[in-house]
């Protein structure tokens, strides 16, 4: 059963007239009270025999206010988590993954996981800071050990993305994914291409790199002297990553967004509200997207 269908049902308009059947739809819907106008235009739909509960619940469920209540509740930021988990889930399987700062606080098979990843890689090496030193806090769990799971192996090896050619454990290995959620930003930006250079090195034969970073086009908007998180080292346009990957060896295969702030990027003003008219979050419109996402294959030029 669909939504608008579950909540005529729970409304229980058998139960109600057509006019009490809209007023709580109101408090439902969008926690207030009918407006006067508001009851006028329904009042004059159900004497003209136009009133159908189906219509009411889809007209209010898609109005601007209804979004936008839908947005203050569960926040910006709760809103862009949400658009990275459907992007992460769309992600293809991989059969052994290096998740680059992929640490998370909770649980032990790692953020990918944690995020929305829909399959079980056979392996995967999650690299990140030292436990005492990690962005979301050290982790309920220690991480000197590996973790099994019916579907395979989480290993945690620690050290730094700029030193990553350091770490031994790595340097024999290749990987079929190599994937970076929200850690591109956080790298010195002069260190970032001897990062990249090790990433393809470290790619197997048809291997991908697959990594998400706020777009600076658009959080340029927003924060016009800072950057968003005071631990970004920098924040790039689609555009310029695009001309470092080339510079690193690397061709983009595919480009996906995360809220489309296409308003925003012609106004040049920062328009939150916007969102709300959003049909989906995830697009293929990096360029205007608040967050920007690549699937790069080594070049073969």
């Amino acid at each position: 059963m669909d939504s608008q269908s579950s909540l005529i049902e729970a409304l229980g308009p058998g139960d109600l007239s057509e006019e009490d059947f809209v007023r709580l739809a109101y408090l439902v819907l969008l926690g207030r009270k009918i407006d006067t106008a508001g009851l006028t235009h329904w009042q004059t739909r159900i004497g003209a025999g136009e009133f159908e509960p189906r219509q009411l619940v889809a007209e209010l469920s898609s109005s601007p206010e209804f979004k936008e209540r839908q947005l203050n509740r569960l926040g910006f930021l709760e809103m862009l988590h949400s658009a990275r988990g459907e992007w992460c889930g769309s992600l293809a399987p991989f059969e052994k993954v290096l998740d680059i700062g992929g640490s998370s606080p909770n649980i032990s098979a790692g953020a990918l996981i944690e995020l929305g990843y829909s399959h079980r890689p056979n392996e995967i090496t999650i690299m990140d800071l030292p436990p005492d030193q990690q962005y979301w806090g050290k982790p309920k769990f220690p991480q000197d050990q590996d973790y099994s799971f019916d579907w395979g192996v989480v290993k945690y090896v620690h050290g730094f993305a700029e030193k990553i050619q350091e770490c031994p454990t790595l340097q024999d290995q290749r990987f079929n994914m190599i994937y970076m959620g929200q850690a591109i930003e956080h790298i010195l930006q002069d260190k970032l291409p001897g990062t990249l250079t090790w990433v393809r090195e470290h790619l197997a034969p048809q291997g991908r790199f697959i990594f998400d970073t706020p777009n600076r086009t658009i959080t340029k908007i927003q924060f016009p002297d800072r950057y968003i998180d005071s631990d970004h080292k920098y924040e790039y346009t689609p555009a310029e990553m695009e001309v470092l990957l080339k510079e690193n060896g690397f061709d983009v295969v595919q480009r996906w967004g995360m809220l489309n702030m296409s308003q925003t990027y012609q106004s040049g003003k920062f328009e939150q509200e916007e969102l709300y008219q959003l049909d989906q979050m995830l697009n293929r419109e990096p360029d205007t997207s608040y967050v920007f996402a690549f699937e790069c294959a080594v070049s073969q030029s």
